[in-house]
């Protein structure tokens, strides 16, 4: 019997499969949004697994939430999967491409990053049209964050939100100029600026 909740903003889910950086990033986004729908999860079944098992795992998480009644289309409640593309991509393609196909079918809206996460970091310092080797991540990470003052970037730091936070209007602008609907195999590129955008629409 849904009785639509009033007033309430919907619940956004973000499902991490990363333990550190994403649930660090997106806990920090939340307190600085002070959002207390925002709900970022990093489960065992979530972590460090290929995507096409992280969206089977998140279908599961989906129905468990509807049939406790924390989830709800009606009430604009959404899940959003945060993960890397790795090596998956190239590893397997049409697994990759079955998978994304379910999520889509499920209703799941999708944050991948080509390699990692941290390239949505250094959108926030330029626009990066060449692949780069994840090793590199760190070595530019570090020195962006010096040149601009915003102290010792580590892998993982516990406020990377913060120092962030003028500049991801840039990063948002970066993003987009290299993201392609679907494009989950161009490196590099990430769509971590879609829930970003989300976010501060449903709760800024």
């Amino acid at each position: 019997m849904g009785m639509k909740k009033t007033g309430m903003k919907p619940r956004i889910y973000i499902l991490c499969n990363g333990e550190l950086a994403e649930p660090q990033y997106f806990q920090d986004f939340k307190d600085h949004l002070k959002a207390h729908n925002i709900l970022v999860r990093y489960r065992k079944e979530f972590l460090k697994k290929a995507p096409w098992s992280f969206i089977e795992a998140a279908i599961k998480f989906k129905e468990e939430e509807q049939q406790k009644g924390k989830f709800s289309r009606e009430d604009n409640d959404q899940i959003w999967l945060v993960f890397d593309v790795d090596n998956y991509w190239s590893d397997n393609e049409n697994k990759f491409r079955e998978a994304l196909k379910l999520a889509e079918a499920n209703g799941l809206k999708i944050a991948w990053s080509n390699e990692c996460f941290e390239f949505w970091f250094l959108c926030h310092f330029g626009l990066y049209n060449s692949a780069i080797p994840r090793t590199d991540y760190h070595k530019k990470l570090e020195k962006h964050f010096k040149d601009e003052g915003l102290g010792k970037y580590e892998k993982n730091m516990e406020d990377i939100f913060e120092p962030l936070t003028p500049l991801q209007s840039a990063a948002i602008e970066n993003a987009k100029r290299l993201y392609v609907k679907d494009g989950v195999g161009k490196n590099p590129s990430t769509a971590v600026h879609l829930v970003v955008v989300e976010l501060s629409r449903i709760f800024g």
